[in-house]
């Protein structure tokens, strides 16, 4: 996905998205259509044992209006639960993104550049906001480690670091490992949460890099106060939209209910060729094959967009949102910080205002009578008059 990464496509919601009735990419039919298949062959079975000869297999339609509401209650539960969990990922994801954009803004022009090397460590710091958001990515979609190809550039200066310090990691659990029973039991449990602090939680540890980097411009006196307060504001709302959007990956639709919405929607399906059978004749392979698409979609849709972080079709596409942010850091930090007298008290913006303010001092003449032929101002012969009259 790293082409999607440098080349983002961006979502217009003014363009025509095309005809959808006959638009097999991103549909879930063809990913029921060989348990549809199933299905319909079973429905195929009963219809031509039923036609050609003596085995009755038709039996009551109670079943289909008992079991049918249920299946459809649980599948539009399931359903709704399932674009709850995307909606709520991508709005946790749209405020981690409105953070590293103030972030960005507040470290661009609000930290003063006392030497050269200054503008540096403001385009590391930038860099390592998107790497978070970067990493966050990886994290979602359990691909641990530091060396992803889109992730290398925007940690190259923290990369060593890491590397170190996860094998320095690693070597005490394997010699823990060897050790004694009784050591095992009695593991320190912070060391263990250490480690899966390196290994597990790459945005993590960047945020430990981003708050030292804050901390050292308070004590450099870069900035004022107040900045300085907006950067750990917004450095903590970062922290906890990883939080959240952990908790949308770690805790799906309970196991039970997922288990026993598939076996009862399979239930239904295989059900409805042998009470359609003797109304329908023929016409059963059909209806069967229509609601087994139907249904067996709709709990796939569910299973689909309950986790929205993978690599699925409909999941959100992470890859081009991170490659979104990329174009406009990039956009922000290849230009010089903006200084207010550039573009304020410039040559051409005074021309203009100045132009503005010649036209509109002829407009305020003209509309109460004063008359600058002279370098005193006189009233008009005629709203002399007027006032004579008043």
């Amino acid at each position: 996905m790293t082409e999607r990464f440098d080349s983002p496509k961006i979502y217009t919601p003014y363009r025509s998205r095309g005809q959808k009735l006959f638009r097999w990419r991103r549909s879930v039919i063809p990913k029921v259509l060989f348990s549809t298949f199933i299905v319909t062959t079973i429905a195929t079975i009963v219809t031509v044992l039923y036609k050609y000869t003596s085995v009755n297999l038709s039996m009551e339609k109670s079943f289909i209006v008992s079991v049918g509401f249920v299946v459809s209650f649980l599948l539009g539960y399931r359903t709704n639960t399932a674009y709850d969990r995307y909606w709520e990922g991508l709005r946790i994801w749209s405020t981690m993104v409105v953070a590293i954009r103030n972030m960005t803004r507040i470290i661009w022009i609000n930290i003063k550049e006392k030497e050269s090397k200054h503008l540096l460590e403001k385009e590391t710091a930038i860099n390592l906001l998107l790497g978070f958001a970067i990493a966050t990515k990886h994290l979602l979609r359990e691909e641990q480690g530091c060396d992803h190809q889109d992730l290398k550039p925007y940690i190259t200066n923290i990369h060593n670091q890491l590397t170190e310090f996860s094998a320095k990691r690693n070597s005490k659990t394997q010699n823990k490992n060897k050790s004694s029973f009784l050591n095992s039991i009695f593991k320190n449990p912070i060391e263990i949460d250490a480690k899966l602090i390196v290994d597990k939680n790459l945005p993590l540890k960047i945020s430990l890099y981003i708050s030292s980097y804050i901390s050292a411009q308070k004590q450099r006196g870069s900035t004022d106060d107040a900045s300085i307060s907006i950067l750990h504001t917004n450095l903590c709302t970062l922290v906890d939209c990883l939080t959240n959007l952990e908790r949308v990956l770690r805790s799906p639709i309970p196991l039970a209910y997922a288990i026993h919405l598939t076996q009862v929607t399979w239930l239904y399906c295989l059900s409805l060729p042998f009470q359609l059978v003797a109304d329908l004749g023929w016409v059963t392979i059909l209806v069967t094959f229509v609601a087994t698409a139907t249904l067996l979609g709709i709990e796939r849709i569910g299973e689909e967009i309950e986790n929205p972080f993978g690599h699925d079709e409909n999941d959100l596409n992470l890859d081009d949102f991170c490659g979104l942010l990329k174009q406009e850091l990039s956009n922000i930090t290849a230009n010089k910080p903006p200084n207010m007298e550039d573009w304020i008290f410039n040559s051409e913006v005074q021309s203009i205002l100045e132009n503005d303010d010649l036209q509109n001092r002829n407009v305020l003449n003209r509309e109460i009578g004063i008359n600058r032929t002279d370098s005193q101002d006189t009233l008009n012969p005629e709203m002399t008059i007027n006032m004579e009259m008043k």
